[in-house]
């Protein structure tokens, strides 16, 4: 697996490092945030941020939501490094990047025939809504619910990640057993399937027609 120690700055007290495909960003400093710092790195395109501490799920201000919704342009080597990016990096905290074409073609969420046999009052897959979350003011809020029809899944082709909840008739939850909080996660896009009693799988199913 490849890995890489791009930068290592006592000064700054800034880590970065490659590490197969992602590319980590630390700044430790205590009080020191840094506007358009650059860091070299081996990739020569765009590069997306899909996890930082900063997030408020994880008590955060939200400060990086830009590095999300928009890849950072790659620009001139520096480091030592043939390649470079410009970030903003907020004190105490770290970022997770990846090239951006790895985050495209969303998440598609299939459902088996196994969990529906396993969900009391479910007779077919068309008895299921799926509730996706976002963070709001803060806050974790649940979107209107989207209808999974009889194909047996759906394709979120925004989103490179997805939190949710799977409820039945009369909004009867039926809960991710692997969860405290009985959601499902997805961190990354690509194809998962909600199987079992209950969790995440990856990899999809076959479509029916």
């Amino acid at each position: 697996e490849h890995q890489y120690v791009t930068l290592k700055s006592n000064e700054d007290k800034v880590i970065a490092f490659e590490r197969g495909e992602l590319f980590f960003v630390f700044n430790f400093h205590p009080c020191n945030s840094y506007n358009d710092y650059g860091i070299g790195l081996s990739w020569n395109e765009p590069m997306r941020c899909v996890l930082d501490s900063d997030e408020a799920r994880f008590g955060g201000q939200s400060r990086l939501e830009h590095g999300h919704a928009n890849p950072f342009p790659p620009l001139d080597g520096i480091n030592g490094r043939p390649h470079s990016i410009k970030m903003y990096l907020p004190s105490r905290t770290v970022q997770v990047l990846v090239k951006d074409r790895l985050t495209q073609g969303g998440v598609k969420i299939f459902v088996s025939p196994e969990f529906v046999a396993n969900s009391d009052g479910i007779e077919s897959l068309a008895d299921l809504d799926l509730h996706l979350t976002a963070w709001q003011d803060g806050k974790q809020v649940f979107l209107p619910p989207t209808k999974l029809g009889p194909e047996g899944f759906l394709h979120f082709e925004g989103n490179f990640d997805a939190t949710f909840k799977v409820t039945g008739p009369g909004g009867k939850e039926m809960p991710c057993l692997s969860s405290k909080d009985g959601l499902f996660r997805i961190y990354f896009p690509g194809e998962y399937t909600v199987a079992g009693s209950g969790y995440v799988k990856v990899g999809g199913m076959p479509t029916t027609g």
